[in-house]
């Protein structure tokens, strides 16, 4: 029994070790192992499932990352982290239960509050799903609690978008920036949203011309520039003449010295 433990235990640190070190591959071949046991302890099984399903998240496999956080929550149903892991897992996924992924949000905050990424996650499916004023303040607590944090102030700004206040994005924008004058990322997240900006005024400035009821195209107006001066018409006999030769572009040339005649 005891070599079967021990054995147990250079799974887990194996698989903890792979895992850290980025051999994702490895890491999920040893874990997988170790939860095909059938006998395991409790805390043995929770973070070999827990692990996994960070594995299968990174992935993209969602519905194996449910499953493994499901098994995890039967043996911890207490993790603020195992529910953010779940309602991430279901939110990320094209076919997943974005209701769901909102209770398992709630229930990580409940447990622990202080949570600057789940406050963000959780704001924006709260704007998403309608409920705009309170997703609009967990998006605001989540700035409050990390204002350093560029993910948080960008949710922030994506939130107030989709909410239609252009003007309290730009404001969140400035006082991240202000409060991080120095920081790449942040002036990135600036520069990128002047740049859409800038997009959509010009598509919103141009006019859509469509074709006429008989068929016929369309003209577009063309109009001069206010104050611009006339040009100049075509005139009205075309020269016919060819083209003139060009000088070569390093033409030689002599150059007299007092000493020689003639030099090239």
């Amino acid at each position: 029994m005891t070599t079967t433990l021990n054995f147990l235990d250079h799974l887990l640190s194996l698989g903890r070790k792979y895992q850290e070190v980025g051999r994702f591959a490895d890491a999920e071949t040893v874990l997988g192992r170790l939860s095909g046991f059938r006998e395991l302890p409790d805390a043995t099984a929770e973070e070999a499932q827990a692990r996994l399903a960070e594995l299968h998240l990174r992935r993209r496999q969602f519905a194996r990352a449910r499953r493994c956080l499901t098994a995890a929550l039967a043996h911890q149903p207490d993790s603020a982290r195992y529910h953010l892991l779940m309602a991430t897992a279901l939110q990320a996924d094209d076919r997943g239960d974005l209701e769901r992924a909102d209770e398992h949000y709630r229930r990580s905050l409940e447990l622990d509050p202080k949570q600057a990424q789940c406050q963000s996650d959780a704001g924006l499916l709260a704007v998403r799903l309608g409920r705009t004023e309170e997703g609009l303040a967990r998006l605001r607590q989540a700035v409050e609690q990390a204002p350093d944090d560029v993910e948080a102030v960008r949710k922030l700004v994506k939130g107030l978008r989709l909410a239609d206040r252009g003007d309290e994005a730009r404001d969140a924008l400035r006082a991240g920036l202000f409060r991080n004058p120095r920081n790449p990322r942040f002036r990135g997240l600036w520069q990128d949203y002047q740049f859409k900006q800038l997009r959509r005024r010009q598509q919103g400035g141009r006019r859509v011309h469509t074709p006429t009821a008989s068929g016929e195209p369309a003209l577009l107006p063309f109009c001069r520039p206010e104050g611009g001066a006339a040009t100049t018409p075509l005139p009205e006999t075309l020269r016919l003449d060819g083209p003139a030769v060009v000088a070569p572009p390093h033409a030689r040339r002599t150059v007299r010295r007092p000493d020689q005649r003639h030099v090239q």
